[in-house]
């Protein structure tokens, strides 16, 4: 679990987070929603330490992530995965090189060892025999895929992902979140997914925030989010439905 207490950012004297308090629970996909400018992604780089909150705290299991001495930050980040917008693979290394890299960098495992998980990741997520090939020989859909089984090489905690679906056709996207919700469920991971794509939200949030103006304004569920009186959230929710269906549309023809 990650507990966020009275979490607030600012740049150049602009409030971006105000006040955010969340929990984000184990075993769930917990969702980070909000419009272009909201906060969620500043949110979701103070969580994972790539950005530090001016006041507030991130709690990782009872563990206060501002007052972790340097080693037990680092024993953390070798327990957190991450999946990055448009996969962020290496174009030089090999998909089975690009899924060994955080066990080179964090472990001191035998090659063997490492080919070994590294195997076992690419066949959770449903890539085999491209071990040798290169991102720009993969599909995004296939890189995503590649991009998930790094992120789950070190059997991490936590795992985060930031626009998981952006940039992929539609069934391609239902695929990946079923992806990340079973792979959720099966390794009881923290997961935490910054999206706008309502066709994930409806489909694997199992807790949502949502964020406008940088204040967490409605919290709840899959089941909850459409029954919502937030006249902001209600908005939201229109403007991506709408903009989903006209790309579905553009996309038939």
């Amino acid at each position: 679990m990650i507990k966020v207490e009275h979490l607030n950012k600012s740049f150049d004297g602009v409030q971006v987070l105000k006040d955010i308090n969340v929990e984000y629970e184990s075993g769930k996909c917990n969702m980070i929603i909000g419009a272009s400018g909201s906060g969620k992604t500043v949110l979701l780089k103070n969580l994972i330490g790539l950005m530090h909150p001016d006041s507030g705290e991130i709690i990782y299991d009872e563990n206060r992530f501002s007052s972790m001495r340097d080693k037990d930050r680092m024993k953390l980040r070798q327990n957190i995965g991450i999946l990055f917008q448009g996969s962020a693979l290496f174009d030089f290394a090999t998909v089975i090189e690009n899924v060994m890299f955080p066990m080179e960098f964090f472990t001191d495992w035998s090659r063997t060892q490492m080919i070994e998980r590294a195997e076992y990741c690419l066949e959770k997520v449903n890539v085999i025999g491209s071990n040798d090939k290169y991102p720009n020989e993969l599909s995004g859909g296939m890189q995503k895929r590649v991009g998930i089984a790094r992120a789950i090489a070190l059997n991490p905690s936590y795992l985060f992902c930031d626009e998981p679906n952006s940039g992929l056709d539609p069934y391609t996207s239902i695929l990946i979140d079923r992806l990340i919700y079973d792979l959720t469920k099966e390794f009881n991971m923290t997961t935490v997914v910054n999206t706008h794509d309502m066709n994930s939200i409806l489909e694997i949030g199992d807790k949502i925030g949502f964020i406008s103006k940088g204040s967490m304004i409605w919290q709840g569920d899959k089941d909850t989010i459409l029954k919502t009186d937030c006249e902001e959230l209600r908005t939201f929710i229109c403007a991506n439905t709408l903009a989903r269906n006209i790309m579905g549309k553009t996309n038939t023809y």
